[in-house]
């Protein structure tokens, strides 16, 4: 019973991790720009985002970026302990 507890609590994060990734699209000023949720593991809190789009600066402003997603995110979902990205799944 545990187990399937915890699937529904997984699926409901994810869906909600969706959402505001679908509400966050429209503010990011890179055009195109692929925001994707790769993973999230609920019992670390880390959430695996693909971000794909043709930055115009340099990685400072990616960083910057990602933070400014993250700050967004984190607000939303508490759950949401760190932003990593990266195109693969999290591997234990």
């Amino acid at each position: 019973m545990a187990a399937s507890r915890r699937t529904a609590r997984q699926a409901e994060l994810e869906h909600r991790i969706r959402d505001a990734i679908a509400e966050l699209r429209p503010l990011i000023p890179i055009d195109p720009c692929g925001l994707e949720l790769v993973e999230f593991r609920v019992e670390t809190g880390i959430l695996v985002l693909r971000i794909e789009g043709d930055c115009p600066d340099c990685d400072l402003t990616a960083a910057t970026f990602i933070q400014g997603i993250e700050a967004n995110l984190r607000l939303r979902i508490p759950e949401i302990r760190e932003v990593r990205t990266g195109a693969s799944p999290l591997h234990s």
